[in-house]
């Protein structure tokens, strides 16, 4: 096992993984981050300017999404790191404070972040501004010129972020409907021979490729945008391609109903569930944002705290390091592979970082090395992770000030002994922290996405299919759909013999969803008798269950019951049709 560990840890390291692509969308996520540092150095001088990195690299935020979306997360994040910077400076003098604080801060703000999907680049930005507030409120910098300088390089970054946007403002929205696209032609003409578990998945693949398209298009049309031309013609092709699919979906389910396209459709119930769905089923116990807040909020109380008892450091570094390990989750394999890259890029980081002072820069050529360093992580931090680290160091060291060459051989000491503090607290946490996660995540998440199929049972049951409440409740089974491979797939290598036998649960479950989905899109008079049958009896099924623990039950026998009750429920559709019921 650990020659077979080390021997993935040396093909990490020396391996480029592909991404075609990335190095053109790198320039225009790169552009907006550079524009904002620019005008920053040009503002308040190249050596203060470049601190407003942080404020800049708030551009990073949303950088995928519609306008309104974009300028919602860039309002939000920039609000929250100017306030970050405030905190810090406020505990700055009293150091025995900052491993509760930076403690507390990172639960409550990852978890957040985990809750809300809000996705990249993840809530390290957020938090590191206050440590790096701490820093240099303690080196003698005061909070006011700090606010400045971040706030001004937010405020251009984020203006320039929208600008770039402006420029093609329906590309978000026309890169997810080709996704769709994508995906539903290839299921739709999947060859005759394919396998069953690979139909499964291109079935999963093109709903849920339909569905965030839905997502996309809905939450970038509201008030800012309006509904233009352009606009019209992609919403109309993503109705061409949903109805494509659901079209196959009935016809492979139920074969002899009439589809049913009119107010049905006019009032799709597609896209992600409401802001407070999400965070109430964050609160769950076992839930995804509870683990990677935990794994991080504990590595940065344990490195804050070793960092200060430290005759040498600062505990800005180490929480950085521990943050940018966890931030955003993983298997616990590929944590601990991310805790080595970080340690070897940083050395290396840090001795590149030697050699460009050893060549005495001027102030703007370090701001061009700045920029350059931020282009260059964007392009390789997919690709490999370790170069990407060497970027993050000898920008993150660029843009702190120094006065000597001997500050700058003990700012080069200190970084890599913060660094290995961080890391190796990131790790611990990483192996103490959620060992019997995986089970307790796949239980609860599964439990969760029956009860949603329930509920839409009981919708078709009583004939409710055009109300508001029955939209949230498809849409919320949808979701729940996803999120369930989703957390099997991401689970699974932290507990493969546990988990190997969920896969069955899987496919049972995404099955009884799937028919359910198009069981709501069939012309039939009144409700359903039989989806009410199939709803009384999963109700008896989840009521049976015992509590969720990390134990895992008897799958074989739970996805049996599963599938009886969903082969019950399409035999009684298929009697009521042949009787012209």
């Amino acid at each position: 096992m650990t020659r077979r560990s080390a021997g993935r840890l040396g093909r990490s390291l020396i391996v480029l993984s592909p991404e075609p692509g990335r190095a053109i969308r790198s320039v225009r996520w790169c552009a907006a981050v550079a524009a904002g540092l620019v005008a920053s150095c040009l503002v308040f001088g190249p050596a203060l300017g470049a601190m407003g990195l942080i404020g800049a690299q708030t551009a990073h935020t949303g950088r995928e999404a519609p306008m309104r979306n974009r300028i919602r997360a860039l309002l939000a994040v920039g609000s929250a790191i100017l306030a970050m910077e405030c905190v810090g400076a406020l505990i700055s003098p009293h150091r025995w404070l900052m491993p509760p604080v930076f403690c507390l801060l990172t639960l409550v703000i990852v978890w957040t972040w985990h809750a809300l999907l809000a996705g990249p680049p993840g809530p390290i930005n957020t938090l590191f501004a206050a440590a790096f507030s701490a820093y240099l409120t303690a080196d003698g910098y005061a909070l006011t010129t700090l606010l400045q300088v971040t706030g001004f390089s937010w405020l251009i970054a984020s203006l320039a972020s929208v600008l770039i946007l402006a420029a093609d403002l329906l590309a978000p929205e026309r890169e997810a409907v080709d996704e769709a696209d994508e995906a539903v032609s290839a299921y739709r003409d999947r060859p005759e021979d394919c396998p069953g578990r690979r139909a499964n998945r291109m079935r999963s693949r093109a709903v849920f490729a339909v569905n965030n398209a839905w997502h996309v298009l809905r939450t970038g049309r509201r008030r800012l945008t309006g509904r233009t031309a352009a606009r019209r013609d992609i919403e109309e092709r993503l109705m061409g391609i949903h109805l494509n699919l659901v079209d196959v979906l009935r016809a492979e389910s139920f074969p002899a109903s009439s589809l049913d396209i009119g107010e049905n459709f006019r009032r799709v119930p597609l896209g992600r569930p409401s802001a407070r769905y999400l965070l109430a089923t964050a609160l769950d116990r076992g839930s995804r944002p509870w683990l990677v807040a935990y794994r991080a909020a504990l590595a940065v109380l344990l490195g804050s705290t070793m960092m200060i008892a430290s005759p040498v450091g600062h505990a800005y570094w180490a929480i950085l390091s521990s943050l940018i390990v966890l931030h955003m989750g993983a298997t616990r394999a590929d944590l601990t592979i991310r805790a080595a890259h970080r340690v070897i890029g940083t050395g290396v980081g840090v001795f590149c970082y030697f050699g460009i002072v050893a060549l005495q820069p001027s102030p703007w050529a370090r701001v061009g090395i700045i920029v350059v360093m931020i282009y260059a992580l964007e392009v390789i931090v997919t690709r490999n992770y370790a170069l990407a680290v060497v970027c993050i160091t000898i920008f993150s060291l660029m843009m702190t000030p120094v006065a000597s060459r001997a500050d700058i051989t003990e700012l080069m000491r200190d970084r890599f002994v913060e660094t290995l503090i961080g890391v190796a607290a990131a790790t611990l946490m990483i192996w103490l922290v959620g060992r019997s996660a995986p089970v307790l995540l796949v239980r609860s998440q599964y439990r969760r996405t029956l009860r949603r199929i329930e509920q839409v049972l009981a919708d078709l049951a009583d004939g409710r299919l055009v109300t508001r409440a029955s939209r949230e409740d498809r849409r919320t089974m949808v979701f729940e759909l996803g999120r369930a491979s989703q957390i099997l797939s991401s689970q699974r290598p932290d507990d493969p013999e546990a988990l190997a036998r969920w896969q069955n649960v899987q496919e049972e479950v995404n099955h009884f969803g799937f028919d359910v989905m198009a069981a709501c899109w069939r012309r039939l008079p009144g409700g359903d008798p039989a989806a009410a049958q199939a709803r009384d009896a999963l109700s008896r099924l989840l009521a049976s269950l015992p509590p969720i623990s990390p134990r895992t039950i008897e799958t074989q026998a739970f996805a049996t019951q599963v599938r009886a009750i969903h082969q019950h429920y399409m035999s009684e559709n298929a009697k009521r049709t042949r009787a012209g019921g």
